[in-house]
């Protein structure tokens, strides 16, 4: 049947204004008083949102996983739609407002039918590699990596400890003491998918945001099996149910947690870890779906010469300094403080100076800005 129906005049913009015509006959439309021909193939690159509101959780990785479903969910929604080259078209559905630029469409300045194609493109480059960690690089918690040795042995092979199992550790301490190395070390040896989130990030806008999103990173996790959740700042998300009446969603989201720790514990290949600076914030009833409680102190002094050791190693110029006498100058700094505020600031300054090397009086310069700092006390 041939619709009668003309396509809504548009600016002259590269932003796809929704058209009220949804033509999919092979009759050409007509639109500006030219003949409009119907495209054959529009291939989208997904860009994103065009902004968001502060501390608004939106996720903006997109992964299809059919690309003949997402071109029918396509053509359902811009069908009608005159696309031309360099354009954007907004998702009004699954993801309102994400955005997906038109890189190539053939003819030019055509119109969306139920005949055209739609594909997503696949990037053509690789991720850059992100830093592989190993238990061996962990600096100190022995007893923690002893640990993740036995959940490596469970990863491999989840049958032979059936209801034995250890399905989810709680790590806590002060930021910077390695918590989130640890569990990218844990998934780089045992060859596990890791889903790494923040906890904020899971707290909606909306009631009922939350609970479909940790609803949704587990289910991830059981579909990618053998994997590791690994939720940081699970005080967000954790918090006791006592803040119910400071934010209304506590119990909401709590219960969803709860639930899914719960269910996780029922499947084979899943190892949930959470990490906290306030361990006093969890609420009880999390803290018992956790198997075992692990506190990541700071470290001592030959585990800061260690560390010290270890990033030294790594500069890509010499370091000219006694690092048994750094390591007894930088009581109270963490790993990642040694590393970001130390090394890594006196390397950032030789080079600026033009320096081949870095001085023992340039890092200790750098040492005495850093203790002149007063350090937070994270313990609630």
């Amino acid at each position: 049947m041939v619709t009668d129906e003309k396509l809504t005049r548009r600016k002259d913009s590269a932003v796809d204004i929704p058209a009220s015509s949804r033509d999919s006959s092979k009759k050409a439309a007509r639109h500006r008083g030219a003949e409009m021909q119907r495209a054959r193939r529009v291939v989208l690159r997904p860009i994103g949102y065009p902004f968001r509101l502060p501390n608004d959780p939106k996720v903006s990785d997109l992964r299809i996983d059919n690309q003949e479903l997402f071109a029918d969910y396509a053509r359902e929604q811009w069908g009608g739609s005159v696309v031309r080259n360099g354009m954007y078209l907004f998702d009004r559905y699954v993801m309102p407002d994400f955005a997906f630029r038109v890189v190539v469409v053939e003819p030019e300045e055509s119109i969306i039918t139920r005949d055209t194609e739609i594909v997503v493109e696949q990037s053509s480059t690789l991720p850059a590699p992100s830093s592989k960690y190993h238990l061996s690089d962990i600096v100190g918690h022995d007893e923690v990596k002893r640990k993740c040795r036995l959940i490596l042995k469970y990863l491999k092979d989840p049958e032979f400890f059936g209801e034995w199992a250890p399905k989810a550790l709680l790590f806590h301490g002060p930021p910077g003491t390695g918590k989130t190395m640890t569990a990218r070390a844990l998934a780089t040896e045992a060859s596990a998918e890791i889903i790494m989130a923040k906890a904020p990030d899971l707290i909606g806008l909306h009631v009922g945001d939350g609970g479909r999103r940790i609803a949704s990173l587990f289910e991830e996790a059981r579909a990618n099996a053998p994997s590791i959740v690994f939720v940081d700042e699970l005080d967000a998300i954790g918090i006791t149910r006592s803040f119910q009446s400071i934010r209304g969603d506590v119990s909401e989201v709590v219960t969803a947690l709860i639930s899914e720790l719960d269910r996780t514990g029922e499947i084979n290949g899943v190892v949930v870890i959470g990490a906290t600076n306030a361990l006093g914030l969890i609420d009880p009833a999390v803290r018992g779906r956790f198997d075992v409680l692990f506190e990541f102190k700071l470290p001592t002094r030959q585990e800061r010469l260690e560390i010290l050791e270890m990033y030294s190693s790594r500069l890509p110029i010499p370091l000219r300094v006694d690092l048994e006498l750094v390591a007894s100058m930088t009581e109270g700094l963490s790993g990642r403080d040694l590393r970001e505020r130390i090394l890594k600031e006196a390397f950032h300054v030789a080079v600026s100076r033009g320096l081949p090397e870095i001085p023992a009086r340039l890092v200790h310069e750098i040492v005495e800005n850093v203790r002149r700092r007063s350090t937070p006390d994270y313990t609630i």
